[in-house]
C-alpha cells in the first residue's frame, strides 16, 4: 500500500508544478512590426498581476509605452520606434526587480518589407487595399 501512496503523491506534486503560477515571460505577439513604432503588441507569460503598476518593457534600449498588465498571462504594450531591419531583445522588468529577457524577441521591418507584408495580407484577405497602396484585390 505504501508504494501506491508514493506514486499518488508524486503525481499530485507533478500536477501542481504543471499548473504553477510562477512568474515568467514566454513570447511577443506579433514578433515583428514597423520601425516607426506605435504598434500594439502583447507580451505572453504567466503569473502577471492585472492592474499592477511599475512594469517596464524595453525593445532593445528603447522603452515601450502604454504598458498595461491586462491579465495573468498578457501584458499589452505599444512599441517604440526602432532601426529598420534590426532584431532586438525584449526585456520585461517588474517593480520587485524580477527581469526577463526574450533574446531577439522583436524584429523591426524595413519599409520595403512592410509594403510587401501589407500587400500579401490584403491579397490573402481578398480585400481592397487602402487608398494609395499597390495591393490588388483578390479576384
Amino acid at each position: 500500500m505504501r508504494p501506491v501512496k508514493m506514486v499518488c503523491a508524486a503525481f499530485l506534486m507533478f500536477g501542481m508544478a504543471a499548473c504553477s503560477n510562477d512568474l515568467k515571460v514566454s513570447s511577443v505577439e506579433p514578433a515583428q512590426g514597423t520601425f516607426g513604432g506605435g504598434e500594439d503588441v502583447v507580451i505572453h507569460g504567466n503569473g502577471f498581476q492585472p492592474g499592477r503598476g511599475g512594469v517596464t518593457v524595453t525593445f532593445g534600449k528603447r522603452p515601450a509605452t502604454s504598458v498595461v498588465v491586462a491579465s495573468q498571462d498578457r501584458i499589452n504594450v505599444m512599441t517604440p520606434g526602432g532601426d529598420p531591419n534590426t532584431t532586438v531583445d525584449v526585456t520585461v522588468v517588474f517593480d520587485d526587480g524580477k527581469a526577463f529577457k526574450l533574446a531577439n524577441g522583436f524584429h523591426y521591418m524595413a519599409q520595403v518589407d512592410q509594403r510587401g507584408t501589407l500587400d500579401k495580407a490584403f491579397n490573402t484577405l481578398g480585400k481592397d487595399a487602402p487608398s494609395g497602396t499597390t495591393a490588388a484585390p483578390k479576384k
